[in-house]
């Protein structure tokens, strides 16, 4: 629960416990469990403060997979950026490895220039020397060897000729092999350097894809916190939510504790004085809508005249009540205070009122002329009812006046003061 929410919460609980103590004290226990168990807008409350926690839940379970999800992408991207810099460091040293091989095709490039340049000056003295050699004839070498002072002058001659020859002979060769060598040398560095390359393109390649792979990780990483951040803020709605539902619940349990403390102070009345309930304002408290219910001990004369007929049998039946004679219009009372069940026509009764006085008891008026009272108001006891009358199965007019408990008909003279 977010921190307004909290706040919002404990200020109703405050308010709630700053109720009046005596309030708090004297209510009914029981009453006040079943009223908080069941009202309707605290059920309601109660489950839709259910439905957000198990909404919570819910939210709180996708969030953790998604943060799992989220460490996975992490580490992947971690991964994936070692990858890149390792791919980084290889095209590094790849193109340390083709500066170094370009620098020895440089060299060997050089180096057979030079030696070719050196066989061709070679192989052109050495063609000069053979063309030479064919335009002197054989006699002016053998005239040259006359020049000489004695045989051992022309071996001379003839060894140092000789040994011009081989080294004519060994010198262009050395020159071919150093053509060839360093033809293999520059095609082992041409060979070297198309390894060099592909090695090159295939790491490009590889870090290509990596920086894909990282890209597409990052988007997905993005999207992830986007939908944690929405999450959350879902959470923190429900958790306003949570708090508006618990101010409402406090409130109703504010109402209903109210209510009750109303309802105890009622009945304190009702007991300390069943026979005038009267409240502050002087207005008659229907005891029995609050939970007392107390049998008086005694009620009084609804009318002052003489009995006419008395509790018990009567013509083969059981006469119910007492029939009390009146003159038509004569006002009839309360016997006791209660609150009117009935007002209307029964049968034989005629125009009849029922008074219920709590504790089973109730008084019945019949034969009436007319109501003074209706069905449902509260009345105090010598309140005027109605009128005596002739009403329903009846020889004259008279009120037929009876007491019952728990709906059976006793009779009313050991009620009577």
């Amino acid at each position: 629960m977010s921190r307004r929410a909290r706040l919002l919460v404990a200020c109703l609980l405050v308010l709630l416990l700053s109720l009046p103590a005596q309030a708090q004290d004297s209510a009914d226990h029981q009453y006040l469990q079943d009223r908080l168990a069941g009202d309707d807008s605290l059920n309601r409350s109660r489950a839709e403060l259910d439905q957000l926690g198990s909404e919570q839940g819910l939210l709180g379970g996708e969030i953790a997979d998604l943060q799992l999800s989220t460490a996975q992408l992490e580490a992947e991207l971690a991964r994936t950026a070692d990858l890149i810099a390792l791919s980084e460091a290889r095209l590094e040293s790849i193109a340390a490895r083709q500066a170094l091989i370009a620098d020895l095709q440089g060299a060997a490039e050089r180096a057979l220039e030079r030696a070719e340049i050196a066989l061709a000056e070679r192989r052109r003295l050495a063609t000069e020397r053979l063309v030479n050699m064919y335009v002197y004839s054989t006699q002016h070498r053998t005239a040259l060897s006359w020049k000489v002072s004695d045989v051992h002058d022309l071996e001379n001659r003839h060894v140092l000729l000789t040994m011009v020859g081989e080294h004519d002979k060994e010198l262009l060769a050395s020159l071919d092999a150093a053509v060839v060598e360093i033809d293999e040398r520059r095609e082992a560095l041409d060979s070297l350097q198309r390894t060099t390359d592909s090695l090159a393109t295939q790491e490009g390649e590889v870090l290509i894809e990596n920086g894909r792979n990282r890209d597409r990780q990052a988007a997905l990483h993005a999207e992830l916190q986007a939908r944690i951040s929405q999450l959350h803020a879902e959470i923190e709605a429900l958790d306003a939510a949570q708090a508006e539902v618990a101010a409402i619940m406090a409130s109703r349990v504010v109402e209903i504790e109210l209510e009750a403390a109303e309802r105890d102070r009622r009945r304190a009345i009702c007991f300390g004085n069943p026979r005038r309930p009267l409240d502050g304002d002087g207005t008659w408290i229907d005891c029995p809508a609050v939970g007392v219910v107390i049998p008086p001990s005694a009620v009084r004369w609804p009318l002052v005249d003489r009995v006419t007929s008395e509790y018990g049998p009567r013509w083969g039946r059981i006469h119910e009540g007492i029939d009390i004679a009146g003159a038509t219009g004569a006002e009839i009372y309360s016997a006791e205070s209660g609150r009117v069940d009935y007002a209307g026509w029964i049968g034989g009764y005629g125009n009849t009122i029922i008074v219920d006085h709590g504790g089973g008891m109730t008084t019945l008026y019949g034969h009436m002329h007319g109501f003074a009272v209706t069905a449902g108001q509260t009345v105090s006891i010598g309140q005027v009812l109605g009128y005596v009358g002739n009403t329903g199965l009846s020889q004259g007019s008279h009120l037929h006046f009876e007491v019952r408990i728990d709906g059976t008909p006793v009779n009313p003279r050991q009620y009577l003061l």
